[in-house]
């Protein structure tokens, strides 16, 4: 079984959702026999970003100074742990210049170890509204229904987009917006088969991502995708997006068993 995990987030800074600190994490994984760790707390930045929580930022310089930060409390707590511990981001990408110029200066002086691909926000199409879906609800229901169904064509554009960025090592649950029920009607299987054709053609890492059992009866991503990527030689990595120290390593016999009966055995692994 696979003994590590690159997406788990903490509470540092009093700003992320995770529930544990980094020392904590490290320790609950090092008891349960993970031979590396890996935290990634979320990256979201837009300037059209309503800050509905406070690890939502639309102002540069305070992103970039809380995002080093969250690295360099990562590495004190890696000073005494027994296993490897690398610092990385879960981002949520934009495909926008103005979004990627902010990103790739970001990443100049951010000594983060990896990246990882995610999308939680619903935008227009020149990101002059952007909405997370968690949030969406308390902003208002802003989209009219073409808007909301044109926004979610957007989402799965950007998983093809981010791919083909080559900003990231892996990309994160491929369609996480099916856990809220007001949105998962609308995906298109054009544009889901579009985000598959992509990763495949690419050979782009991505997730199993095994929260989904929990929070929707299935995992991420739906399992005809996993049977696709698998067919055309994609790497996937387990991940237990672990919020906290009982969500490590939680599922993961249940997607060694999928992976297993699909003969998934192309599996991806940090490098450092």
């Amino acid at each position: 079984m696979q003994k590590f995990s690159y997406h788990t987030h903490t509470n540092a800074l009093g700003i992320f959702d995770g529930h544990h600190s980094a020392a904590e994490m490290i320790r609950r994984a090092e008891e349960i026999g993970y031979e590396e760790i890996g935290i990634s707390n979320h990256l979201v930045y837009h300037p059209n970003l309503l800050t509905t929580s406070p690890m939502f930022f639309n102002d540069f310089d305070l992103l970039k100074k809380m995002m080093q930060k969250n690295v360099d409390d990562i590495r004190r707590a890696a000073e005494k742990a027994s296993i490897p511990v690398y610092a990385g981001f879960e981002v949520d990408f934009f495909p926008s210049a103005m979004w990627r110029n902010a990103f790739e200066k970001l990443t100049e002086t951010l000594n983060a170890d990896y990246y990882v691909g995610s999308f939680h926000f619903l935008r227009n199409t020149d990101e002059s509204r952007v909405y997370n879906m968690y949030h969406y609800k308390e902003s208002g229901s802003p989209f009219t229904p073409e808007e909301l169904a044109d926004a979610v064509r957007n989402y799965w554009r950007n998983v093809c987009l981010a791919a083909e960025s080559g900003y990231f090592d892996f990309i994160a649950h491929l369609d996480v917006y099916k856990i809220f029920p007001d949105f998962a009607p609308l995906g298109t299987d054009e544009d889901k088969r579009a985000a598959v054709e992509t990763l495949s053609r690419l050979r782009h890492p991505y997730e199993l991502n095994t929260s989904g059992w929990t929070k929707c009866g299935e995992q991420h991503p739906y399992g005809w995708m996993l049977e696709e990527l698998n067919k055309s030689g994609v790497p996937v990595v387990i991940s237990d997006d672990a919020h906290d120290v009982d969500h490590l390593a939680r599922h993961f016999e249940r997607a060694e068993e999928l992976l297993a009966k699909m003969n998934y055995t192309n599996r991806w692994r940090l490098k450092r």
